[in-house]
């Protein structure tokens, strides 16, 4: 199935890139809003994982200073 050119229309430059920063605030503001569930959902280092400290890290990780 191909396009016509009567299938096509135009719009202004400026409208198309209001619209890409539209859909880009959208993005940002649905991530924040997952990124904030999880974080409600996620018990943190009280549900049975480990917690270590920056020089437990570094040092297991062998970058001590």
């Amino acid at each position: 199935m191909g396009i016509e050119s009567s299938d096509m229309i135009t719009i202004p430059r400026a409208e198309l890139d209001a619209l890409k920063a539209e859909v880009r605030r959208l993005r940002r503001e649905v991530g924040r809003s997952v990124a904030k569930r999880r974080a409600h959902v996620d018990d943190g280092p009280g549900d049975g994982a480990p917690t270590f400290t920056r020089e437990e890290l570094a040092s297991a990780w062998g970058i001590n200073e």
